[in-house]
């Protein structure tokens, strides 16, 4: 009896020991589940902060290219310093006898290439009373064959049919003109024949054209291209874009158209 007794109270102890290990199994199972859903919204948290940063940082660039894209951060009225600069020697005050615009620029510069169409879509709307020329500069002896080159295409009247043509050869098909024979050679046509070109290229007329060229781009202080000078008084650089240039340009004729008129008899 006592034997039996023994044995089970054995068996219930180890029945009570297994309840007890069962509890505590579903009470750590229960707090992993806890842990595990803790874990798993602070996660959902961290993703749902990173997600909005993005999203304002998306906002952010749509709206400020938006801003920028409209001139809606430009100043209405352009200023002297920001917008354009007043040339070295030049009185303001006095007025031009005609209204001038040129755009210095360089059949190497990528920047002229980039920013000929526009230009070209803005000479569709300018008064008859502008005169508008482009001035080639000669920074090197490279820049002063290509300079030499326009002034060649002028001459012989070539100019509009192979101006974008010298662009896209350079900046598209990766010529190299070190001399006037290749550009001759590259643009040697029925309508342009090499000899021709090389005629107009070693021309007297064409070397002071250069020579006048030099000295302009020295006296209006250019150091980049493309820059475009307005009146002979005031330089425009593509620091701020070119709508904004352009818009700067209207703006400085506006100006000098008034001044004229101001000391007309």
């Amino acid at each position: 009896m006592a034997q039996q007794t023994v044995t089970a109270t054995r068996v219930l102890s180890k029945l009570l020991v297994l309840n007890q290990v069962q509890r505590e199994g579903r009470v750590n199972m229960a707090t992993k589940k806890t842990s595990s859903a803790k874990s798993t919204a602070g996660v959902e948290r961290v993703r749902n902060l990173i997600l909005g940063f993005v999203g304002l940082l998306v906002v952010g660039f749509v709206v400020t290219t938006f801003y920028l894209g409209t001139g809606l951060s430009q100043n209405s009225v352009p200023e002297a310093g920001s917008d354009y600069a007043v040339i070295a020697d030049v009185t303001v005050a006095n007025p031009v006898r005609r209204l001038t615009v040129e755009e210095y620029f360089s059949y190497a510069c990528v920047h002229c290439k980039n920013f000929d169409p526009t230009l070209e879509d803005w000479l569709t709307t300018l008064p008859e009373d502008v005169n508008f020329n482009r001035v080639p500069t000669a920074f090197s002896r490279a820049w002063g064959v290509l300079a030499q080159g326009y002034f060649a295409l002028e001459k012989a009247n070539a100019l509009d049919s192979h101006h974008q043509q010298m662009f896209k050869a350079i900046h598209n098909g990766g010529r190299v003109f070190s001399n006037g024979e290749a550009i001759a050679d590259y643009l040697d046509s029925p309508d342009l024949p090499a000899a021709d070109f090389m005629r107009a290229f070693d021309s007297r007329d064409v070397m002071r054209k250069l020579n006048r060229a030099e000295q302009a781009t020295r006296r209006t202080g250019i150091e980049a291209v493309p820059t475009m000078v307005v009146a002979g008084k005031y330089r425009v650089g593509m620091d701020n874009g070119a709508e904004r240039a352009l818009q700067v340009v209207d703006y400085l004729l506006e100006q000098e158209r008034v001044l004229m008129q101001g000391e007309a008899p």
